[in-house]
């Protein structure tokens, strides 16, 4: 009976059929199945089959791995409450801005200076600033720092939609060429510059409470 079983499983592999598709006919185990024909010399319709297998089995692990990612997300975001159904006044915009300027801006000056090359990035900076405060909006000045291979014109007209800072605000600074390759859809990074002393010192004066109030309860 082995030797029947072994026979069989050496003429299915001599056609091209994995370990797995030889212990699944054969109902033996994949390590039996290799154990009894991975010493064969395959002809070349017998490779091309198991690479052919290779190839659908590498897609077919690429989508259940994309599906179970997706699944997975789905259902974080249906248990996570952060952010829905909920209604948000300007103390709560200035709670979020305080954090994300804490993060991310620059803390060298008495003026907000906020940095960053993603758009989604200075949106949200900017709106919550426009929603915390009331701002001056001539106030803002726009510097985009650009590679040679950047149309000036054309960044300074995305960024200002972007923004919606007007066009007569913004200034080029010249990256040097640093001999990096062109970034595909790179846009450039913007620095945003809103002078406003008293502005910056409230939101710093959130970022103190924030440590404070985390000090205070042990956590940090």
């Amino acid at each position: 009976m082995k030797k029947d079983l072994k026979y069989k499983a050496k003429k299915l592999r001599a056609k091209g059929y994995s370990f797995r598709e030889i212990s699944e006919v054969l109902k033996v185990s994949k390590s039996t199945a290799s154990l009894w024909t991975r010493n064969l010399d395959l002809n070349i319709n017998a490779k091309n089959r198991l690479n052919n297998l290779e190839i659908v089995g590498r897609k077919k692990a690429i989508i259940t791995i994309k599906k179970k990612k997706k699944e997975e997300l789905l259902e974080i975001n249906n248990n996570c409450n952060v952010l829905r159904d909920k209604k948000y006044d300007r103390d709560d915009y200035k709670l979020f801005l305080a954090l994300l300027y804490w993060g991310e801006g620059v803390k060298t000056k008495n003026d907000f200076s906020f940095i960053n090359s993603d758009t989604n990035m200075i949106k949200v900076f900017l709106f919550l600033l426009r929603n915390s405060f009331l701002i001056n909006e001539s106030k803002f000045r726009a510097r985009l720092h650009l590679h040679d291979y950047h149309n000036k014109n054309d960044m300074i007209n995305f960024w200002s939609k972007i923004t919606g800072i007007g066009k007569n605000k913004f200034s080029i600074y010249n990256k040097p060429h640093t001999g990096i390759n062109k970034k595909p859809n790179y846009k450039g990074c913007l620095s945003v510059r809103y002078k406003d002393s008293k502005i910056f010192k409230e939101v710093f004066v959130i970022v103190e409470r924030i440590v404070k109030k985390f000090n205070n309860a042990g956590l940090v």
